[in-house]
């Protein structure tokens, strides 16, 4: 058993608590003054929620006042050994640059009968408009392959060693589905088109680095870990290597010190049909959601931990007496629910049923107002949203928030209270926080597609297309005009076409259309003569 006595680890039931602590320790300054603070955050909306607490915990003066959070480098789980060997900005195993290697293998591969699975799902025979859609699926199933592999190297390396050696295996010792026997033949291929050493070998060879002394690598002076939930062992072994050097600290939020100490001895990880953790939950919400939290109980099992101690808050609320029973591991029986009389209005914990997204968003709106109203101390910073899916509610929640600007603001005395509240979107998609890659992936999606006129004139009348061609509102007007009185309706050109099966049919295509549109502008299409095949559009001025 494994025993990573050179981690620091601290939980607390609350995470502001930790990180109030964070920045107690960030707060002792390193030896050297340039040096920076490495932080590793699982996902974007902590490290912005974790720089706000920062910020006004590491105040200039007196500790709590509002400071800056400068200094502090954070990184994802993933970018860690990337760190380690300085090879952030050009890691050959990160997903996002793996999609292209991957992508020229599959290709070279579609004919082989070893890709017969894969080459199926692409639509690779076939002909016609299914074809064409199957075929728009390979980047993204290339995407999805990188995303996998990356997984597979972190959460089973087993599974990827046993590839790379030639073992068609699972990884714990059984065969690999006939099904699923292309991925290996794929991942050794891609190891071979890469021609860096695989992310298993790179892991052996930093963590024997590390316990070699770590000469090579970039080391940080101290290293934190906040807010994780689960850590693959993976990564305890190599944070365990680096522990040996540095000051290696874990900040894991756990909702019961009681159920941590009850886990105590259960050992390392085991398959999940055989983990009986469960029976020692006594609340059942921990039974039900806490799986993560048992997992890691035994990942980081033999490691010493210490609670970091918060100040007890009397349990009189609904919210309250939950937190109480979470953090004592035990349900409470019929007598103390019976004794236990809420106060009149308790709004501590609230259900909503709502019969739509758009409707949510407008409950969550009035609910937070009421909040922000009832009390003063009460401020936006403190407020947490969580939503299943950002991109379904991110354009709802622009639309109910944040509006001052279009409304009056609240000098003018109109608008909803609501309107006026900054709202910060967090962990969304680069194509919507980006117009320019935006504009992009709809060229992309447009070249691989029927290139309507209707997706042609979205993408015209986006913002950054209207900014490079400086198209005004009359300028898309009139285009739209032209669009329609040509009769374009899809299609390039017949050559493009081809790959729909109507090569022969170059009518309503952009080509056409934009033949009308110039036959128009040099001659009168008032006695509607043909120029070949083409009738000069009327009223096109030059």
């Amino acid at each position: 058993m494994l025993r990573l006595v050179t981690l620091h680890l601290h939980r607390a039931p609350r995470t502001d608590v930790l990180a109030d602590a964070l920045g107690e320790l960030l707060a002792v300054p390193l030896e050297d003054p340039f040096a920076e603070e490495v932080v590793v955050v699982p996902a974007k909306g902590i490290e912005r929620w974790l720089t706000q607490r920062l910020s006004h915990r590491l105040g200039t003066g007196e500790r709590g006042g509002d400071g800056v959070c400068a200094g502090v480098r954070f990184l994802s789980p993933r970018s860690l050994i990337s760190m380690l060997l300085d090879r952030e900005r050009d890691d050959a195993w990160d997903p996002d640059r793996l999609v292209w290697p991957l992508l020229s293998v599959i290709d070279e591969s579609l004919d082989e009968p070893w890709c017969a699975t894969l080459a199926a799902h692409l639509g690779h025979g076939l002909e016609g408009d299914e074809a064409l859609l199957r075929r728009n699926r390979r980047y993204s199933v290339a995407h999805r392959l990188a995303r996998l592999y990356s997984s597979y190297a972190v959460q089973r390396p087993a599974v990827v060693s046993d590839w790379r050696d030639g073992r068609d295996t699972d990884g714990a010792g059984g065969e690999l589905d006939p099904d699923l026997a292309w991925q290996a033949e794929l991942w050794r291929r891609l190891l071979t088109r890469v021609g860096v050493p695989a992310p298993d070998v790179r892991h052996s060879n930093t963590i024997e680095q590390l316990r070699s002394g770590g000469d090579g690598l970039d080391l940080p002076p101290r290293l934190s870990l906040f807010g994780h939930t689960r850590l693959p062992v993976t990564e305890v072994a190599l944070l365990s290597a680096l522990g040996e050097l540095r000051d290696v600290h874990l900040w894991l939020p756990q909702p019961s010190a009681a159920l941590w100490a009850d886990l105590d001895g259960l050992g390392g990880p085991v398959p999940r049909e055989l983990d009986a953790s469960a029976e020692r939950v006594g609340h059942p919400l921990l039974a039900s959601l806490g799986r993560d939290t048992r997992e890691l109980r035994r990942t980081l099992d033999g490691v010493a931990s210490s609670e970091v101690e918060a100040d007890p808050e009397p349990a009189t609320t609904l919210l309250g007496w939950l937190q109480a029973d979470l953090r004592a591991n035990a349900a409470p029986t019929a007598d103390e629910r019976q004794a236990r009389s809420p106060t009149e209005g308790d709004r501590s914990l609230q259900v909503h049923a709502c019969h739509g997204p758009a409707r949510q968003v407008d409950v969550l709106r009035e609910v937070l107002v009421a909040l922000l109203q009832d009390d003063p101390t009460l401020e936006p910073r403190d407020i947490l949203v969580m939503c299943p899916d950002i991109e379904t509610f991110a354009p709802l929640i622009s639309a109910g928030f944040g509006l001052a600007d279009v409304v009056g603001g609240e000098a003018a005395g109109v608008g909803h209270p609501a309107h006026r509240l900054r709202v910060r979107l967090a962990d969304r998609a680069l194509t919507s926080t980006n117009p320019l890659l935006a504009a992009a992936a709809a060229l992309v999606e447009l070249a691989g597609g029927r290139v309507t006129a209707s997706e042609v004139l979205d993408l015209a009348t986006s913002e950054v297309v209207r900014a490079r061609f400086n198209f005004g509102d009359d300028d898309l007007a009139r285009i739209t005009g032209w669009v329609g009185d040509a009769g374009v309706r899809w299609g390039i050109d017949a050559e493009q076409r081809a790959d729909f099966a109507m090569g022969r049919f170059a009518h309503n295509t952009w080509r056409s259309g934009l033949d009308r549109i110039l036959l128009g502008g040099a001659m009168s299409g008032d006695d509607h003569r043909y120029l070949g095949r083409g009738l000069p559009l009327d009223d096109v001025g030059s």
